[in-house]
């Protein structure tokens, strides 16, 4: 998400890392990064599917995963989970507001 790459020395600030995971090929979230000028995290692809099964956002009609933010502390427990429908963006503030509570 752009709106995170803009973002990324906020949570740099409190020792958080950003990661974007998606169903999508290496090549297309190269590609969709070039696009939309992100540079500054990481994007993750699990063509495999299986990150997005264990997390819980497999969309099997689509083959494909939903979008949803997961803030992970480090013991690799999930503390915070939203859920976007078609069309919605997380917004920076809220989950680095969520992030903050962990500290």
């Amino acid at each position: 998400m752009p709106a995170f790459d803009k973002r990324i020395r906020d949570f740099e600030a409190v020792n958080t890392q950003v990661l974007g995971i998606s169903t999508d090929s290496p090549f297309s979230h190269e590609n969709w990064a070039k696009s939309v000028n992100i540079s500054h995290y990481p994007l993750l692809s699990d063509i495999q599917r299986s990150v997005v099964r264990d997390y819980g956002v497999y969309w099997a009609d689509w083959n494909a995963n939903s979008r949803a933010t997961f803030v992970v502390d480090k013991q690799g427990k999930v503390r915070f989970v939203e859920r976007y429908g078609k069309g919605q963006l997380p917004d920076p503030d809220k989950i680095l507001a969520e992030v903050k509570k962990l500290a």
